[in-house]
């Protein structure tokens, strides 16, 4: 079964890439079917072959990182053992290894994905509101710059699904961090007034935050591309730790320089 990964136009040859659904795997209620995470106990042997269908549909296992919701972006190179690598604390991962496949998790986070025409340098990314805040994407635009000479201006990026400015609602403290790191928030419609009223609640745009903060660090907008959908709002397609906590799965978002063609053919798009 091709898995039914999410592509964007904006990443194209010599990368592989792909955000993937809930459908296509093997898992059961409530982490049917692509459940790609281990940790909120979707039994292991269905994990294990939910992973290697991914395996199959990219060109290889990707490697991953432990998430902390920081700002640290790992290189991974050639010949790493993967097991060490996924000891390692970091958001992020980049590699410029033909066939090296990096990945991140994600349950409501933004998944991001850079590519690099010129230099085969590539990066995943998961950007949740602390780490949004912190500067993790303009982090992995300086990484791709000091260790493959990367330059802001060529590179290509996919923000995936994530949820949306419609559901993520959060505390008064949560919008100051937002504002603090981005003064224009609220004017660029970034931090919304709560829909019901309430004073003490906000609603923050993720993408919107993290197309401003890779603008600022020379991305060029028009080489951003993003999933238009929620997380929170469309449990049949995705899951969404707010929506249904730790009862729930973990998606993916994972690329590599080169590719496999399995990705070939028949693409959804963003």
């Amino acid at each position: 079964m091709r898995l039914p990964l999410l592509r964007s136009d904006r990443i194209g040859a010599p990368f592989v890439h792909g955000f993937t659904t809930r459908a296509g795997g093997v898992s059961a209620p409530p982490y049917d079917t692509l459940n790609l995470g281990g940790k909120w106990g979707d039994e292991p042997a269905h994990v294990t072959e939910n992973r290697r269908r991914l395996a199959e549909a990219v060109g290889g296992a990707p490697v991953v990182a432990r998430q902390v919701h920081g700002t640290v972006i790992r290189r991974v190179r050639a010949g790493e053992d993967p097991a060490e690598v996924a000891r390692h604390e970091a958001d992020g991962l980049c590699t410029d290894v033909p066939g090296l496949v990096v990945g991140v998790f994600v349950a409501d986070c933004v998944p991001v994905l850079l590519a690099d025409p010129r230099t085969g340098a590539c990066a995943a990314v998961h950007a949740g509101w602390r780490g949004t805040v912190a500067g993790i994407l303009p982090e992995a635009v300086r990484k791709l710059g000091s260790e493959f000479g990367a330059r802001p201006s060529d590179l290509r990026v996919a923000l995936g699904p994530a949820i949306g400015p419609c559901c993520f609602e959060v505390g008064l403290e949560v919008a100051e961090a937002v504002v603090s790191a981005i003064p224009e928030a609220r004017a660029r419609g970034i931090v919304l007034p709560s829909p019901r009223g309430r004073a003490d609640k906000v609603h923050v745009d993720l993408h919107a935050a993290n197309r401003v903060l890779l603008e600022r660090a020379g991305v060029d907008p028009a080489a951003v591309d993003q999933v238009v959908a929620c997380t929170h709002h469309e449990r049949e397609r995705f899951f969404s730790f707010r929506r249904d906590g730790a009862a729930t799965g973990q998606q993916m978002g994972v690329i590599a320089l080169d590719g496999a063609p399995a990705l070939e053919g028949a693409r959804p798009r963003l």
